[in-house]
C-alpha cells in the first residue's frame, strides 16, 4: 500500500535538503563558516519547555555537542503549523556574519536527521543559541591570534560585505591614535572577535584587554561533547510579545494570564529559506533569481499556507509585502498596497506604499487574503506592519512628511522649539533618506501636551501611531467577530482549520503527541496541495 504523503512533512525534506540556489550553496559560498551544534537525544525536553522572555541575557538551555563549522541549513517555518496566526518575513537573519564577541558566539543547528529538525522548528520561539565565548576562544588556530601588545580597547569591526576580509580598529592604553588591524580568512575557516567593541574608552574607564590577550583569531574546528548550548531572546521573535501583552490588557474576551506565546499562537515563516546579514544591495545578493527559486519555483510559502490556513496573516515590511504580492495580490481584498509611476519613456513602475501607510490602511479597515480555488477556501485578515528587528519601529510617535514638519515649524515654531528642546526624550527624529520626520509621542497623555498649543498637539495627534496597539486592536476585532477563537481548556487560541500529521507521521514520532488533537485529512495530501499550489500561481500568470 502507498503511503500518503502529506506537504507538512514533505516540506521538511523539501528545504532542508534543498540547494537550488547557486548563489547561497555553490562555488565559493558567501557565507560561513559558523559554530554548528546536534543534540544528544530527538526531542529535549528543554527545548519544548522554553517559556517566551522579553529579556536578551543568555540563559543555558541543555548540553549538546558541538560539529564543528557549518553552513546554516534552509528553514522551515518556527511553530505550530496551525497556529492561527501567521508573520511573514524574508530571510533568517545571519547574525554570526557581523564581527563582535556576541557574533562569534551564535551557534546553529546542524541535526542529523529530520525529526531533530522538525522538532526545533516545531517549538521554536523566540530565542537564538550560543555557545560560551570561552569554548569558541579555546579552538583559535595557533599562529592565526590576533594578541594585544599593551593593554586597551577594541573600538569597533567592520566587515567587507563582498570579501572574507576585516579591519579592527584597537586603542592601546597611553596612545592617542588607534592602529588598525587587518584580517582575512578562507572559506574553510571563520574569524572570531573575543572581546567586546566599545566606541570609546571613557576618561575613568578601565582598558577592556590587557598585553598578550587574544583579541581575535581563526577557528575551523569546533568539536566538543556535552557543550553548554544558551537560549538568547531575539528583538525579532520577541516583537509580539508586546502586542500580546496589549492585546490581552484591552480584550473583553482573552483572561489577563492567557498564556498566549510565540510557537503555539502565532507561527512564523520567511519567505526564503536561507539566511543571510541582510536583504539589501549592499550584500550584492541576486535577490530576483533567489525569489523566482524559493518564493515561486520551489513555493515553500505557498504550501505552507495552503496547508496551515492561518486566519491572521502579518507581512512584516514593505519589502516582504513586495515579494508577497508577487503570487497573492490577485486574491488581496479591499487592500490599496501599491502606485505606479511613469517615466519619460512611457515605462510603468510599481512602487510598495510607506509601511507606515500600510500599517494605517490595514488597521484601520478590513483586508483580506481571499482564495476560493481548486475546492480549497482561505479567507485570512491581512496586517502590514513595520520590520520587527527594530524597536523603534513600534514605539508611540507621530509621523510627518518632511515638507509638513516644515510647515509646522512656519506656524508653530515655539511648539518645535519645546519638541527639539526635550533632552530627556530626544523626540525629534528627522529621516531625509524617507523624507520622514518622527516625533516621539508617549500616548494622547504624553506629559508634553500641557507645553504645547492645542493646533500644535491636534496636528500630532493627526499622524499620530501607536503601532503595538493598532496591531492589538485588530486581534481583538477578529476574536470579537469569532474568525479568532479562545480556548479555555488550551489556554491558547483555537487552531485553524484542517488536519495536520507533523508531530507524529510515518516518519518521526515527537514525544508527546499533538496537544489540540489533530490528525491528517485528504486536503493536507501533497498530491492536492501540490494541485491548489499551482492553481494560485497560474491565477497571477506565474
Amino acid at each position: 500500500m502507498k503511503t500518503k504523503k502529506f506537504i507538512e512533512v514533505e516540506l521538511v525534506k523539501d528545504v532542508r535538503n534543498c540547494r537550488d540556489c547557486k548563489w547561497f550553496w555553490d562555488g565559493i559560498r558567501p557565507y560561513g563558516r559558523f559554530p554548528a551544534y546536534d543534540w544528544n537525544e530527538d526531542c529535549p525536553e528543554a527545548v519544548r519547555d522554553q517559556k517566551d522572555s522579553s529579556g536578551h541575557t543568555p540563559v543555558p538551555l541543555l548540553k549538546a555537542r558541538a560539529c564543528g563549522m557549518g553552513q546554516v541549513s534552509p528553514g522551515i517555518m518556527h511553530g505550530c503549523r496551525k497556529a492561527p496566526v501567521m508573520t511573514i518575513g524574508i530571510n533568517p537573519n545571519m547574525t554570526a556574519y557581523f564581527p563582535s564577541m556576541q557574533g562569534s558566539s551564535w551557534a546553529y543547528p546542524d541535526f542529523s536527521s529530520d525529526i531533530r529538525y522538525a522538532y526545533y522548528y516545531r517549538h521554536h520561539s523566540v530565542y537564538q543559541e550560543s555557545m560560551d565565548i570561552s569554548f569558541i576562544k579555546k579552538h583559535i588556530i595557533k599562529g592565526t591570534e590576533v594578541r594585544a601588545e599593551k593593554a586597551g580597547w577594541l573600538l569597533g569591526t567592520s566587515r567587507c560585505n563582498s570579501h572574507r576580509w576585516m579591519l579592527l580598529k584597537v586603542l592601546y592604553e597611553g596612545e592617542t591614535q588607534p592602529r588598525e588591524i587587518e584580517a582575512a580568512w578562507s572559506e574553510e575557516r571563520h574569524f572570531v572577535v573575543v572581546v567586546n567593541a566599545m566606541p570609546g574608552p571613557l576618561p575613568d574607564s578601565s582598558p577592556t584587554f590587557s598585553a598578550g590577550d587574544i583579541i581575535g583569531g581563526m577557528v575551523d574546528r569546533l568539536k566538543g561533547e556535552n557543550v553548554q548550548l544558551f537560549s538568547n531572546g531575539s528583538g525579532y521573535y520577541q516583537r509580539f510579545l508586546q502586542i500580546f501583552d496589549k492585546w490581552k490588557s484591552i480584550s473583553s474576551i482573552l483572561p489577563a494570564d492567557a498564556p498566549l506565546c510565540i510557537s503555539e499562537d502565532v507561527a512564523q515563516h520567511d519567505m526564503i529559506a536561507c539566511a543571510s546579514p541582510g536583504w539589501s544591495e549592499k550584500y550584492d545578493i541576486p535577490t530576483e533569481k533567489i525569489t523566482d527559486n524559493c518564493v515561486i519555483k520551489r513555493a515553500f510559502l505557498l504550501s505552507q499556507l495552503v496547508q496551515s490556513r492561518p486566519k491572521v496573516i502579518v507581512v512584516v515590511g514593505g519589502s516582504s509585502l513586495g515579494m508577497f504580492a508577487r503570487m497573492m495580490s490577485p486574491f488581496f481584498t479591499n487592500f490599496d498596497y501599491s502606485y505606479k509611476t511613469v517615466d519619460s519613456s512611457g515605462k510603468e513602475t510599481i512602487h510598495i506604499r510607506e509601511t507606515y501607510q500600510l500599517l494605517k490602511e490595514t488597521t484601520e479597515r478590513e483586508a483580506f487574503i481571499d482564495i476560493n480555488i481548486e475546492g480549497f477556501h482561505l479567507h485570512s485578515r491581512l496586517i502590514v506592519t513595520p520590520h520587527f528587528s527594530y524597536p523603534d519601529n513600534f514605539k508611540c510617535h507621530s509621523r510627518v512628511s518632511l515638507l509638513a514638519w516644515q510647515a509646522m515649524e512656519k506656524d508653530f515654531p515655539k511648539d518645535v522649539d519645546i519638541l527639539k528642546n526635550d533632552a530627556s526624550q530626544h523626540r525629534v527624529k528627522e529621516d531625509p533618506a524617507s523624507g520622514i520626520v518622527a516625533v516621539a509621542i508617549n500616548g494622547p497623555d504624553d506629559p508634553i501636551r500641557s507645553q504645547l498649543s492645542v493646533s500644535a498637539w491636534n496636528v500630532l495627534m493627526a499622524y499620530y501611531y501607536d503601532p503595538v496597539r493598532m496591531v492589538a486592536d485588530v486581534l481583538e476585532q477578529e476574536l470579537q467577530s469569532g474568525r479568532l477563537s479562545y480556548d479555555k481548556s488550551s489556554g491558547h487560541l483555537t487552531r485553524a482549520e484542517g488536519g495536520c500529521t507533523f508531530c507524529r507521521n510515518s516518519e518521526w514520532a515527537f514525544t508527546e503527541p499533538c496537544a489540540y488533537g489533530k490528525k491528517a485529512d485528504m486536503q493536507n495530501e501533497k498530491e492536492n496541495v501540490d494541485k491548489i499550489v499551482k492553481a494560485i500561481l497560474s491565477v497571477n500568470n506565474i
